[in-house]
């Protein structure tokens, strides 16, 4: 299994390469008023109308973020973008590497994988909205 590894603040995330349309980096935003606050905007991403997801909001992430770049990600049949700082590289891990976590299940991570250099947090797109 393939993953997209990236960072918010001094932690690393992850997401399945199978949910992952492309990486592009970040650009302006349209405000949706009245929408939820993890919903940072809408982009136009040649032709195709996307929704911006704050991750930090989501993860619970205390201090404010510098987004650089933007995972297009499909969630429900539709394409939506995933607002994170920094890309660090695509891993090959094998599903036996990741360390299930029961307590952070419902809020989308599945688990850890432990690599090299650091702990990785494996989040599942699909629960880590579902449950917003």
């Amino acid at each position: 299994m393939q993953i997209i590894i990236f960072k918010l603040r001094d932690k690393y995330y992850a997401v399945g390469t199978d949910k992952v349309e492309e990486i592009t980096k970040n650009t302006n935003s349209t405000n949706v008023p009245n929408a939820p606050q993890w919903v940072d905007g809408l982009i136009n991403l040649r032709g195709n109308v996307i929704s911006l997801i704050d991750l930090g909001f989501l993860l619970k992430v205390e201090e404010p973020l510098c987004y650089n770049n933007i995972i297009i990600c499909y969630y429900e049949e539709e394409k939506i973008g995933l607002l994170v700082e920094e890309i660090i590289g695509v891993r090959e891990i094998q599903p036996s590497m990741i360390n299930k976590v029961t307590q952070n299940a419902e809020q989308g991570i599945l688990g850890i994988v432990q690599m090299k250099e650091f702990i990785v947090n494996i989040i599942d797109v699909d629960t880590l909205l579902d449950s917003k």
